[in-house]
């Protein structure tokens, strides 16, 4: 059982590392796109542009994590992992969603994009189990 609880908790705290990181970027973009007049698709397609240049997707996050790729929607940013390993199984939609939607809410940059009606996505594929999926706006917080 601990060896579930430990690779639950590396799974979550590497998305939400690497979900913040992204967000600090996205924030001083969005901070100097609110002077030009871009519109929100704009927007989240020059975000996703300038965060999938920070990595190289695939990107190995942890043992268990794959950030698989970064994707732009009409209004939203869409993540997508995939969760291989010992322990995945165990994780689910709402241990996520508890995980992620603090972090989510309680940092600047990222209210700074929910407060612009942009929402964010996340996609995890499960070995050996089922797509698991999460949608946040500002409402969420």
């Amino acid at each position: 059982m601990a060896v579930q609880a430990s690779t639950r908790n590396r799974i979550i705290g590497a998305a939400v590392a690497i979900v913040v990181a992204v967000f600090v970027s996205f924030g001083v973009r969005m901070a100097f796109q609110a002077f030009s007049g871009d519109s929100k698709e704009d927007v989240i397609a020059e975000s996703v542009e300038e965060a999938k240049g920070q990595y190289d997707l695939p990107q190995q996050i942890d043992q268990v994590t794959v950030l698989d790729d970064i994707t732009a929607e009409s209004d939203a940013i869409h993540y997508h992992y995939t969760l291989a390993g010992e322990g995945v199984e165990n994780v689910t939609e709402d241990l996520l969603s508890e995980s992620v939607l603090p972090q989510l809410c309680g940092t600047e940059a990222t209210r700074d994009i929910l407060d612009r009606d942009i929402g964010m996505k996340y996609t995890y594929e499960v070995e050996g189990g089922d797509e698991l999926a999460l949608a946040f706006t500002k409402a969420d917080c």
